[in-house]
């Protein structure tokens, strides 16, 4: 398909620009979670998750990036690559907008890859409040409000986010991050409407990380 086609090719172009750029554009990032958690729902039967990726980004707002992390769906291990690129911004009068696409894929375990899928995002936010829409055509749309507020003296972060995803569950967070000696922690409690189902139960997530 010409849509399929379009969405490989952006993929590969975010790729490219990350290799050939200057260095001084380029970031990295490791982190561990004590659960990956991706809308509420876990990712890793509620292992604990390494995860790491490297970023470009430019003046113009342009960026692009690849991330990774160990998944476990119902014993199937394997690893989640995602290649991403978009543009975010911020006007004078403070409104920060974010638009731009992810591909999904995923590695090593039997028949992983029939799980990749692609989603394409915008969003915008003004005075710590978001909101944020997610679309594709092989799940369904995705719509999430949230808020945060740094205490700068404090050098603390504290957010909280609710989301609906296509009608099939709605999940909410609330969290606080920080940084100590350059190494970033954040303590966040997930949750879902899913009641039958554990992956989706509440939960106390904790992630260490440092950028490179």
């Amino acid at each position: 398909m010409v849509i399929k086609s379009f969405k490989l090719a952006s993929a590969l172009i975010a790729v490219c620009v990350i290799i050939s750029v200057a260095k001084a554009g380029v970031s990295g990032n490791i982190a561990i979670q004590s659960d990956y958690v991706w809308r509420g729902y876990s990712q890793n039967l509620e292992d604990p998750s390494v995860q790491g990726g490297f970023d470009y980004e430019d003046a113009s707002g342009f960026y692009a990036g690849v991330w990774g992390a160990s998944v476990d769906f119902g014993g199937a291990e394997s690893t989640e690559g995602d290649i991403y690129l978009g543009f975010a911004n911020e006007t004078e009068g403070g409104f920060s907008y974010d638009v731009g696409i992810i591909e999904y894929t995923y590695h090593g375990g039997s028949g992983a890859s029939d799980s990749n899928f692609t989603e394409y995002y915008v969003g915008g936010g003004v005075a710590g409040f978001s909101l944020t829409y997610s679309f594709g055509d092989e799940f369904g749309d995705n719509i999430e409000v949230g808020y945060s507020y740094d205490f700068e003296e404090q050098g603390i972060s504290v957010g909280a986010a609710y989301g609906d995803y296509d009608d099939a569950w709605t999940y909410w967070t609330i969290g606080v991050s920080g940084e100590i000696e350059g190494i970033g922690w954040d303590f966040s409690y997930w949750d879902t409407d899913l009641d039958d189902d554990p992956m989706g139960d509440g939960r106390l997530v904790f992630t260490i990380s440092k950028s490179l």
